[in-house]
């Protein structure tokens, strides 16, 4: 699996490389966000991974770039905390971040299972379809239906929007769903409460109509059918 990792800290991705090809990738390492989106083009990886903090060209205008080309997986590594960076990144479409100081134990295993996925190793089957109410999802066509009208989700909230209208009117807990969603336990559960935000704005529905991802505290979450 090739990885393209795109950091501006020598010492960091020397490290992370080295720790990465232990692990069997193959690593492309750059210091900058245009020779980053200019190694994307030519060597077209399996995955990238991409620092905020990037001279030339920020993570953040990378990875837009990264999405008007292709669904290539993209992982975020950011300062400890910076909730603010994490937020805009999965705006701009990225899949999922890491913390620094980075846990390669960490990093691999979210690496392997966005690997798996965006290659068809899943917990659903290629082609499913999932529907409550006006609402659809095709994960095969990736495609979003509400009310018979296109809806612009990422693959990921497709995803999970995927998981709930399969439960819809019953509570799926948090645990569970970043499972299914991400195929690993133990993942973070405020990726998922940025993800389902993100969900709520597209969808355009209110709390207390049918749609409506709603959260149950300390629980989880479940998406209303009334």
């Amino acid at each position: 699996m090739r990885v393209l990792l795109a950091e501006d800290d020598t010492d960091m991705l020397d490290v992370t490389a080295y720790a990465l090809r232990k692990h069997g990738y193959q690593v492309t390492g750059v210091t900058d966000g245009t020779a980053a989106v200019e190694r994307f083009r030519k060597d077209e990886p399996d995955l990238v991974l991409l620092d905020v903090n990037l001279p030339g060209k920020s993570g953040m205008e990378v990875c837009r770039e990264i999405r008007r080309m292709s669904s290539t997986p993209i992982i975020m590594v950011t300062a400890m905390g910076d909730e603010a960076h994490i937020v805009e990144g999965f705006e701009c479409g990225a899949d999922d971040y890491v913390n620094k100081p980075v846990s390669y134990r960490e990093l691999a295993m979210r690496m392997r299972a966005l690997l798996q996925r965006s290659r068809g190793v899943a917990v659903v089957e290629s082609g499913s379809v999932a529907q409550s109410g006006d609402l659809s999802v095709d994960l095969d066509a990736h495609e979003v239906r509400k009310a018979g009208r296109p809806v612009r989700l990422t693959r990921l909230e497709a995803r999970i929007l995927y998981y709930m209208l399969s439960n819809a009117g019953r509570v799926v807990t948090t645990h569970r769903l970043i499972e299914l969603v991400w195929n690993y336990e133990g993942g973070d559960s405020f990726a998922l409460k940025t993800h389902i935000s993100h969900i709520r704005q597209k969808l355009g529905v209110a709390k207390g109509e049918a749609g409506y991802i709603g959260s149950v505290p300390h629980i989880g979450y479940m998406l209303e059918t009334a």
